[in-house]
């Protein structure tokens, strides 16, 4: 017999390389944000999003910093497109959702995730009959996450479909997710 696994996904996990000096400007950034801007109504429940902002306007050691990381992980020319901070306090969370119209969407973690972002099943729906329901299928593990600590990012394809579970602790989970496009020659 031989297996084959077919149409992978891939997720990218880069483990805190981040230099602490910028995690902690970001991290000032989200709540300096936060007391001007309103927040979005996107995927967020309870939560703070600031609108996107194109890429340009990001710190530009972060900047850099997340230029380097992409050109090591994907073998293609990325440019970024656009970036937003992500504040969920005490039982926020995000409600499944995809980055589309890109290739793919990154993570920059400034504090621990918890292992809260979950990514669904690509192929979930073909699992899907007239007997079962999705969130049936949720409860039964068609989904995963990634443990992701303060100063990791994960980058991942736009259109893979992802949330992230109500923040069960005191302190905020703040975030910075990012859009990134193949640049075209």
């Amino acid at each position: 017999m031989i297996r084959h696994d077919l149409f992978p996904t891939p997720v990218w996990h880069i483990e805190g390389e981040i230099p602490q000096q910028l995690i902690d400007e970001l991290y000032q950034g989200a709540y300096r944000f936060k007391e001007r801007c309103p927040s979005e109504n996107k995927s967020n429940e309870g939560g703070y999003q600031t609108p996107a902002f194109k890429w340009n306007k990001f710190h530009p050691q972060g900047k850099e910093y997340i230029e380097s990381i992409v050109s090591k992980c994907i073998k293609e020319t990325i440019e970024g497109v656009s970036w937003w901070y992500n504040i969920n306090g005490k039982g926020n969370w995000n409600t499944p959702h995809s980055h589309t119209g890109v290739e793919f969407a990154l993570v920059l973690y400034l504090t621990d995730s918890d292992g809260l972002l979950k990514f669904i099943n690509p192929f979930l729906s073909m699992r899907i009959d007239n007997n079962q329901n999705v969130s049936r299928l949720l409860n039964r593990g068609d989904y995963c996450g990634i443990d992701a600590k303060k100063g990791d990012i994960l980058i991942f394809p736009g259109d893979l479909l992802h949330y992230v579970m109500p923040n069960p602790r005191e302190e905020d989970r703040i975030s910075i997710s990012m859009n990134l496009q193949l640049c075209e020659y």
